[in-house]
Formats: structure tokens, sequence, C-alpha cells
């Protein structure tokens, strides 16, 4: 065998052929499939373009054709590779503003605040500045304190969420730390880890939801900015369907 040919290792093998090594090809392909399903959420692609483009994700054969899957696609602020990617696996896209903790320019938050539902219905949402310490109570109604788009602390925020036959739901951004610990008489009191799928940074802020509820609820869960409950329902169930897709294909 000549010196030219024992030096056609297979990875030379593979950069001469256009092809990638099969490992980092696999985990680019699932980056690929996460970035297309948070897209296809916010809005950025139809049903038709999501599905056209996981066909050419499950196709490709190279860094480069996994490229051309999200090419073109107007990411409003998402950070994705277009084509002719041929440099290391794709990132999963951070935070945008669309999903980020709101951090920038934050009003001064107070100490303490509350909310207060009896036989009705008590609200935070929207661009809002919560307090170090929140109490949250709800009797025979229902309170939402949704943090997706509220100037958090950069530390710690504190909910203290107590249901009497009556209902609390905490709703908090990708890409804050949550910390839940609570008790429940004849109700429940949970963090529904199912939603909580975002990567989450060291140093990021933390939420620090704790209580009780008796013959009543209180549920922590991680939604986008504007989605609804059964909106995250069905996008990560397209997440969960996509990546089973992907690992059988392997």
């Amino acid at each position: 065998m000549s010196e030219g040919k024992s030096r056609e290792t297979p990875e030379r093998l593979l950069r001469e052929e256009g092809l990638e090594d099969e490992d980092a090809l696999s985990a680019a392909r699932e980056e690929t499939i996460t970035v297309l399903s948070e897209c296809f959420a916010r809005d950025l692609l139809t049903v038709e373009d999501f599905e056209r483009r996981a066909e050419l994700v499950h196709g490709a054969r190279s860094m480069a054709e996994l490229g051309t899957a999200i090419e073109g696609i107007r990411t409003g602020g998402l950070p994705v590779r277009t084509g002719g990617a041929t440099a290391g696996p794709l990132r999963r896209p951070r935070p945008g503003p669309a999903t980020a903790p709101n951090l920038a320019h934050a009003p001064s938050a107070r100490d303490y605040d509350r909310a207060i539902a009896i036989f009705g219905e008590t609200k935070r949402e929207g661009a809002w500045t919560p307090a170090r310490s929140n109490t949250v109570v709800a009797a025979m109604g229902s309170a939402v304190i949704d943090l997706r788009e509220a100037y958090l602390d950069p530390h710690r925020t504190v909910v203290s969420a107590f249901a009497f036959m009556g209902g609390v739901e905490v709703i908090v951004p990708p890409g804050v730390h949550v910390e839940c610990s609570g008790s429940a008489i004849f109700g429940g009191f949970e963090q529904r880890k199912e939603y909580m799928s975002s990567p989450v940074a060291p140093g990021a802020p933390v939420v620090q939801v704790s209580g009780f509820a008796v013959f009543g609820g209180v549920e922590v869960e991680q939604r986008l900015v504007g989605e609804t409950r059964r909106e995250a329902k069905r996008r990560r169930r397209r997440e969960k369907k996509e990546l089973k897709r992907l690992r059988k294909r392997r």
C-alpha cells in the first residue's frame, strides 16, 4: 500500500466525499429539528413548509445539505445557520426577545406585593415588575401570575401561592431557573416538568414558588410569550414526534 493511500483515514474520506461524521450529523439533525419546531411555534413557518424542511433534515448527508433546511427562514432574532454551513453542528437558538426573561431596563422592584382573588379572578401579565417577594391568594377564585414579559429581578423572585378551593397559575418564560416546593391537601401543587424543556444558563434568574393548596391547585409551567396551554402542548408534541422520528433513522 502506498504512503498516500495509508493516509486516507475515514475522516479524510468523509470530507472528500462531502459527508460528515455520523454522530455529529445526528446531533446536528436534532438541533435543526428543534430550530424548525421553535420557528413553527412562533408562526415563522407554515405547516407545509415545516414538513418540507423536516424531510430535508432527515435526508441530509452533510452539514451543507443540513443548512438548506433552514435557509431563507426569517428568524425574527433566532441565531441559526443558513446555506453553506459546514463548520460544526447547528446550535440551539438562545432565547430571543420573545422568549427570554425580561431583564433589561427593569424599573426598581418593590420588596413586597400581593394579589388576592376571593370569589373572583386576578391577573398579573404583560410588561410588569414583580416584587422581590410576592404573596398570591385564591379563595374560591383564580389567580394568574404571568412572568413571561415581566421585568424579573436578575437574582431571585419569590412567589408564595395559597389556594383554597381555587387555583393559582404561575407561568414562567424559558431561560429561568424554577424552584418549586409546596404542599397540598385534597388538591395539587406541582411544577409541570414536561413543560420545562428549555436549557437554562448558569447565573440565570431564579423564580421560587412555594405555599400550599387546600381543595385547590397551584401549577407552575413554562410557555412562550403569547402561547396558550393548548398551543404549548401541540408544539411540544410536534418536537417530541420529530425527535423520535429522527432517532429511528439513526
